[in-house]
């Protein structure tokens, strides 16, 4: 088998950090694989990728016909089974590309694109939304052979936004190294902070401003509480300082920027806090839990697939800070939660979550296809 993968870039998300594992994989089974970026990352999976000595290929930047030109000459030089494309930009070209060459085309789904909460964000134009709603469902059902979606909730969106038939999509969740075979945990007693802490890009999706706002309240309880967010800055970067300043929230609050060393942070922390509006799946979410950490976040409906309700995660309403506080209030009063939701999210990353079982379904869809 000789596969393709085509991506935006390999900077820092779930889907980027996702092809470094199945490339990991891939390697291991000694499949031949190559990989085309249309962006170049330096904060991300990048440079691992790349001192791994894996062939990527970076398209020179050009209008859209012109990409779409490039990738379709790659595809057509270099032979491939099967071309994998991930994320909305590299989707639409790699369909395209269907003009000019054929190929066996398998599409990642990653995300709830149009849900109501993404209309919400006030950096997103509606109508250049609905305008890409339209040629996504168009060109989806054109030029895709197959798609591979990461949850059943992102699977039913699709289906029901853009009409693809069910039997043309197969849902594999995305796997990830365990942190933890067991673990010890920390005794919390509230004479020290209760260690929160957050993972993801700062952009509106992400929800954290609402998560600021809880630990504001939760400090005028008198509760000691810290919370650290890892991720790049973003578009609501300046808007989280200024609340954080203007709340004298610095003591309590550190915004570390992205790193490579999230299981340091994991391993130090003693609540997983994950306010998302919406997401696909949310791969911060399997890794907390691979790390045993008590979990709360967003009451949505992609959450409940990733989680257990009351048994290693508190669902909130991201915007009702009262419920936010409530979640925190819950383990500050009652520790002994700390080591009991820990110990279920272990046991459901091991069932569902492990990153060989995963890889290995995604390497049979890839056979399947070719």
């Amino acid at each position: 088998m000789k596969l393709l993968i085509i991506i935006d870039s390999l900077g820092s998300g779930g889907a980027e950090t996702s092809t470094e594992v199945i490339c990991d994989f891939l390697t291991e089974k000694k499949e031949a694989f190559e990989i085309v970026c249309l962006d170049k990352k330096k904060v991300g999976v990048q440079d691992r990728v790349l001192e791994k000595g894996y062939p990527v290929h970076f398209i020179k930047k050009g209008n859209f016909l012109k990409e779409v030109i490039q990738i379709s000459r790659i595809i057509k030089q270099g032979n491939y089974d099967v071309v994998h494309s991930i994320l909305f930009r590299s989707n639409l070209r790699t369909r395209l590309a269907k003009l000019l060459v054929k190929f066996k085309h398998i599409e990642s789904l990653v995300n709830t694109t149009y849900s109501e909460e993404r209309f919400n964000d006030p950096k997103v134009g509606k109508l250049s939304l609905k305008l890409y709603f339209w040629l996504d469902k168009l060109t989806s059902r054109l030029f895709v052979d197959h798609f591979h979606s990461i949850t059943e909730t992102v699977k039913n969106h699709y289906i029901q936004k853009l009409g693809i038939n069910k039997n043309k999509i197969t849902v594999v969740f995305r796997g990830r190294k365990p942190l933890f075979e067991s673990k010890d945990f920390k005794e919390y007693t509230q004479e020290r902070p209760l260690k929160l802490l957050n993972v993801g890009r700062h952009e509106f999706q992400k929800g954290q401003i609402y998560l600021l706002e809880a630990v504001k309240v939760v400090k005028e309880r008198g509760h000691k509480v810290q919370l650290t967010v890892l991720g790049r800055d973003g578009g609501e970067t300046q808007r989280m300082k200024d609340f954080i300043k203007n709340s004298h929230l610095e003591n309590e609050v550190l915004l570390l920027g992205y790193t490579s060393n999230v299981p340091k942070y994991l391993s130090e922390a003693d609540i997983f806090v994950f306010p998302s509006l919406y997401e696909g799946l949310g791969g911060a979410l399997i890794e907390a839990q691979s790390a045993a950490l008590p979990i709360i976040c967003n009451d949505i409906p992609v959450f409940r697939e990733v989680v257990n309700t009351d048994k290693n995660a508190k669902l909130i309403n991201t915007h009702d800070t009262g419920k936010v506080v409530e979640a925190i209030e819950f383990f500050i009063f009652k520790p002994e939660n700390i080591e009991k939701f820990g110990k279920n999210s272990l046991q459901n990353y091991n069932e569902k979550y492990r990153l060989d079982d995963n890889n290995e379904k995604m390497y049979q869809l890839y056979q399947s296809l070719c």
